[in-house]
């Protein structure tokens, strides 16, 4: 479990700094506004995260339990991407009037955007181990009867 936590949560930062250039990127450059570069950020990074975390974290291949898999993680990242999103419009809002330095208001966003992650991110955790881990559960829980050490009839294993 502590392996999985960890490559979560080196998917997780790899996701964030993805996020975080591309929220850089549009803010700052003045391309899009606090909310659509928030939004686009997010989405830029969720799915890079989402494919790091399967294969990685969790260690799932193939298609079996994909569309179960995909559903959850939309459900739990669209709840905390709404949290980021909406945090960090609200920062643009409230320190737009206060800060007229657009390099200054965007460290400002960026800050936000990561915080506004923190309160979900064991929570979000918890929920995806139960969806990718129960998968994986029942991938390795078949009924078939496999022996540990096959021998051949008439012969011994010493």
């Amino acid at each position: 479990m502590r392996v999985r936590f960890t490559r979560y949560s080196v998917a997780s930062l790899v996701a964030t700094g993805i996020s975080q250039l591309v929220l850089f990127a549009l803010y700052g450059w003045g391309v899009l506004g606090a909310l659509a570069a928030s939004t686009v950020a997010f989405v830029v990074g969720a799915v890079p995260h989402f494919v790091m975390i399967r294969w990685w974290a969790w260690g799932q291949r193939g298609m079996p339990k994909l569309t179960r898999q995909v559903v959850g993680y939309l459900v739990v990242t669209l709840l905390g991407g709404l949290v980021s999103v909406v945090l960090t419009a609200g920062a643009d809002w409230l320190i737009g009037p206060l800060v007229e330095d657009r390099a200054a208001r965007t460290l400002v966003l960026n800050v936000t955007y990561v915080l506004s992650g923190l309160p979900v991110f064991v929570a979000k955790y918890a929920f995806l181990d139960r969806v990718f881990a129960q998968d994986a559960y029942a991938a390795t829980n078949s009924t078939r009867v496999r022996a540990a050490n096959p021998v051949a009839p008439g012969t011994t294993s010493s």
